[in-house]
């Protein structure tokens, strides 16, 4: 009976020294959201254009790591403020697209602006360069 215990013993103390625990770190950033209601008045229009017009977003959020490394997703809702829908820009149907600068994004209108206050939704997504 003393051998059965000894070689019990033997065998758990095998079994938990063989194991071992990793901590998993999990640091990934959240994604961010930045809503901004833009009326009809202040869109302008582009120099040497005659039907491309653009608005200018101010997010101090977006910083030069958004730019070159992270993902950034620009919406417009489908119905103004209401937000019940959003379509993704560059979007051909609606003709609407966006340049990404540090501190803001340009959004343009190809043809005639938007005649109501219209609601433009960017959303960060982090991401981790691993090149």
């Amino acid at each position: 009976m003393k051998k059965f215990t000894i070689l019990m013993l033997c065998i758990a103390i095998l079994g938990l020294a063989s194991c071992k625990k990793d901590p998993i770190i999990n640091q990934t950033t959240p994604n961010r959201t930045i809503i901004f209601d833009k009326p009809a008045n202040s869109w302008r229009l582009l120099a040497g254009t005659t039907n491309t017009y653009y608005v200018d977003l101010v997010a101090n959020e977006i910083d030069n790591i958004n730019v070159q490394d992270e993902g950034v997703l620009v919406y417009i809702a489908t119905d103004g403020t209401n937000s019940t829908g959003y379509f993704q820009i560059p979007n051909q149907a609606q003709s609407y697209d966006y340049d990404i600068y540090t501190g803001s994004i340009r959004v343009y209108s190809y043809g005639p602006p938007p005649t109501n206050t219209i609601r433009v939704k960017i959303v960060l997504v982090a991401s981790q360069n691993v090149t």
